[in-house]
């Protein structure tokens, strides 16, 4: 925990909690689910590139708000509220236009939540940002729960009642954000640069194009991983396990990353994530019949995104200070998660389905190994 008594550390570590379960429900099952509803390979690799797309301008438009109001912990709630709302409509919903919209709708208003709720978190920590792993922990933990817990649920009843778990989800993000007061730090001492001549310094472009990379990576992973595994023939609740223990790695790390930041500079711990990731997908797409190397593999989720979060927050609240913070976070999501995570989703959509010379999990090997190129020869050291 960290030594602050101005730390809300429970009530922020709540909210990571269920905000990160429900991930749990959707990373490993919403393509199962789309599957399900009879959506083809192609079609739910274009409906995840979609909920990408609408997260590359969202976050900007939520962070801009964000940094121009203060009112960092209402629009989280709004964005909370209208997500509720947006979703109650999967139940009636079962041709891919409808589909696309609910997601895009989704998609929009859940962009207003985690950029800002970092901003708070990072405030509330103030200049013990190593520290930031220590909260963050209990989303990876929410995660491991419910991705357990539904994998062994979906071998015993249908993957269809998946929309209804993510409700609940909702409703529990929405109140635990109720406990939250937001927080600012005071801007006296902050770079008069404009916000434009922060994104574009080199060292700044080559940490957002390696982390692009990375999350385009993990498009493959977060899309198809489940359908892959079923595909070999792997239940439902072997398919959990695997996912649950790739957290459970990323909580050991989570646990000890300040650690690691104390003894190995930050930019070194870049360029190895990404290496290892080039590694892990590569091995993943030769191996996946063996479980054993398979769940190695997860092991090395520990790096290829708790390590790699870690060190991005640090980066981010190093980059962006004062009243750029909010828009900063949105740009990295943006222009990460939803940019790279689009790409990542759409070209494995149509690697699946069509013989282009090279596997889902190589093209995204590749992916991560030339983020580690990139962020070794021009991410510059920031260790202050």
């Amino acid at each position: 925990m960290p030594n602050n008594p101005d730390v809300p550390y429970w009530r922020l570590s709540s909210f990571y909690f269920f905000y990160f379960a429900l991930l749990g429900c959707i990373s490993p099952y919403w393509g199962l689910f789309l599957d399900d509803k009879g959506f083809s390979a192609q079609e739910i690799g274009e409906l995840m590139a979609l909920f990408g797309l609408v997260r590359i301008l969202a976050p900007n438009v939520w962070g801009a708000l964000g940094d121009y109001t203060g009112k960092r912990m209402p629009l989280l709630r709004l964005g909370c509220a209208f997500c509720f709302c947006i979703f109650l409509n999967i139940f009636w919903v079962n041709d891919f236009i409808w589909m696309a919209l609910i997601m895009v709708g989704y998609g929009f208003f859940w962009a207003a939540v985690l950029p800002q709720f970092e901003v708070v978190t990072l405030n509330h920590l103030k200049d013990q940002t190593d520290q930031y792993s220590k909260i963050r922990i209990w989303g990876s933990i929410g995660f491991i729960v419910f991705v357990a817990l539904l994998g062994w649920a979906f071998d015993y009843i249908s993957v269809s009642f998946l929309p209804a778990f993510m409700l609940l989800l909702l409703a529990a993000i929405f109140l635990s954000s109720t406990l939250i007061k937001g927080k600012e730090i005071p801007h006296d001492h902050e770079s008069t640069d404009g916000f434009l001549s922060l994104v574009f310094k080199p060292t700044v472009i080559a940490f957002l194009l390696a982390s692009f990379l990375n999350q385009a990576s993990h498009g493959a992973y977060y899309t198809f991983f489940s359908l892959y595994l079923e595909q070999f023939g792997y239940s439902k609740s072997m398919i959990g396990f695997l996912w649950a223990l790739g957290v459970l790695a990323e909580v050991g790390i989570f646990l000890i990353v300040h650690r690691i930041f104390a003894k190995i500079d930050h930019k070194t711990v870049l360029v190895v994530s990404l290496l290892l990731g080039g590694l892990r997908w590569i091995i993943t797409a030769h191996f996946v019949e063996t479980l054993w190397v398979l769940a190695l593999m997860q092991l090395l989720h520990a790096v290829t995104f708790g390590a790699m979060h870690s060190v991005a927050m640090h980066y981010i609240h190093l980059y962006f200070k004062g009243k750029h913070q909010g828009q900063g976070q949105a740009l990295f999501s943006s222009f990460t998660y939803g940019a790279g995570g689009a790409l990542g989703a759409y070209v494995s959509g149509l690697v699946w389905m069509q013989d282009l010379g090279v596997t889902m999990f190589e093209w995204a090997g590749y992916s991560a190994l030339l983020g580690s190129l990139i962020a070794w020869i021009w991410v510059k050291k920031a260790n202050n």
